[in-house]
C-alpha cells in the first residue's frame, strides 16, 4: 500500500499509509494538487535518499512517543491521511527496516511506498540556522542584554516587549544567557533557537521555550513601508545590520512587534546535532524544513529542487 506525498512546489512531502486507493480530486478549500511519479521529480535521482531516510526516521522516533490522535495539522487529503500521529506507524516501521546508509535501499523505500502530490501555486519556503553570538551565563562587562526564559507566573509571562525591555522581569524571571547587544537578542528571539559563545570557550545551546501571547509584528514590513529596507532586500543579515547602523531608532522598531520568545538552555546537544523544531525533533543540515502546519503536517518529509 503506497504512502501519499505532496509536492509543494517543488518540495516533496511525505505523509502515511492509504486504507484505500490514492485519492485523484482536490478537497474544497485546500490548495490544487496534482499526481506526478516520484522518480519523475526534478533532481530525484541525484538525491541523497539515505540522508533524507535518516532524517525521516528521527521524526518517527518522536511520532512514537505521541498519542495515535494526536493531531500534526495539514489541510485537505494531507490532513486526511497523514494529520495523526498514528497514522505514520505503518510507513515508520518501514521506514526503520530499511538499512542505514543504502542510498539504493533508501530510494527504493520512497519510490515503492511513497506517491507524490504537486501543490500548485505560489510558496514561500524557509529552513532553519542557528546564529552564534558572544555572551555570558552570568551578568558581566560587555554582557548585560538578559535572554529570559519563560516565567512561572502567566501575568509575568504575557509582558509585552516593551515592558519586558523597561526591566519589567527583572529578577522575576529565570535568565538563560547575557548577550552584548539588543539586536543580537532580538534576532535570537526571532530564529527561536541559537548558539551563545561563552568566555570560556564553551557553547551554550538555547531554544524556544515559549512566548508572551502578544501580536508577531514583522518589522521588516515595517522597515521596507517606511522606506529603509527595499523590498527585494528583506532578509535575516539584512534587517539585523539596519538595525545595528541604527540603534536610535532600533528599540523602537523592534518594540513594533510586541511578540517576545523566551529562550531556555537546551542541555548537552551534540554540536552536530540542530536545535528541536516545531515537531520537538533535532533539525537536520540540509534536510529540515519550516512549514505552515495549517497547510502540511509536522514531521513530513519534503522534497525541493
Amino acid at each position: 500500500m503506497k504512502r501519499l506525498w505532496l509536492l509543494s512546489m517543488i518540495a516533496l512531502a511525505g505523509c502515511a499509509q492509504l486504507e484505500t486507493g490514492l485519492p485523484q480530486e482536490n478537497t474544497p478549500g485546500a490548495p490544487p494538487i496534482t499526481p506526478v511519479a516520484v522518480t519523475a521529480l526534478p533532481g530525484w535521482a541525484t538525491d541523497n535518499t539515505a540522508a533524507a531516510l535518516t532524517a525521516f526516521v528521527r521524526s518517527c522516533k518522536t511520532l512514537a512517543l505521541m498519542p495515535p490522535d494526536q493531531s500534526l495539522g495539514g489541510t485537505g487529503i494531507a490532513q486526511q491521511y497523514a494529520g495523526q500521529a498514528g497514522q505514520w506507524q505503518p510507513v515508520c516501521t518501514a521506514a526503520k527496516a530499511v538499512p542505514p546508509g543504502d542510498d539504493a535501499a533508501a530510494r527504493n523505500f520512497f519510490e515503492n511506498d511513497f506517491a507524490a502530490y504537486e501543490i500548485n501555486g505560489n510558496a514561500l519556503i524557509t529552513g532553519y540556522f542557528e546564529p552564534e553570538y558572544p555572551g555570558s551565563k552570568n551578568l558581566a562587562p560587555g554582557f548585560s542584554v538578559p535572554l529570559y526564559a519563560k516565567p512561572h507566573a502567566p501575568a509575568l509571562a504575557a509582558l509585552p516587549r516593551a515592558a519586558i525591555d523597561d526591566n519589567a522581569l527583572y529578577r522575576k524571571a529565570p535568565v538563560t544567557a547575557y548577550l552584548a547587544n539588543p539586536v543580537d537578542a532580538f534576532m535570537l528571539q526571532i530564529q527561536g533557537s541559537g548558539r551563545v559563545l561563552l568566555p570560556n570557550g564553551q557553547t551554550l545551546r538555547v531554544g524556544f521555550d515559549g512566548q508572551n501571547g502578544q501580536p508577531y509584528t514583522p518589522i521588516g514590513r515595517i522597515l521596507v513601508a517606511e522606506g529603509d529596507l527595499a523590498s527585494n532586500n528583506v532578509s535575516f543579515q539584512s534587517i539585523s545590520a539596519w538595525l545595528k547602523a541604527h540603534p536610535t531608532r532600533a528599540r523602537g522598531i523592534m518594540e513594533r512587534n510586541a511578540r517576545y520568545v523566551y529562550l531556555k538552555p537546551l542541555g548537552n546537544l551534540p554540536d552536530d546535532e540542530g536545535a528541536p523544531g516545531a515537531l520537538g525533533v533535532p533539525l537536520t543540515a540540509g534536510r529540515s524544513l519550516a512549514v505552515d502546519p495549517k497547510v502540511i503536517p509536522l514531521g513530513i518529509p519534503v522534497f525541493v529542487k
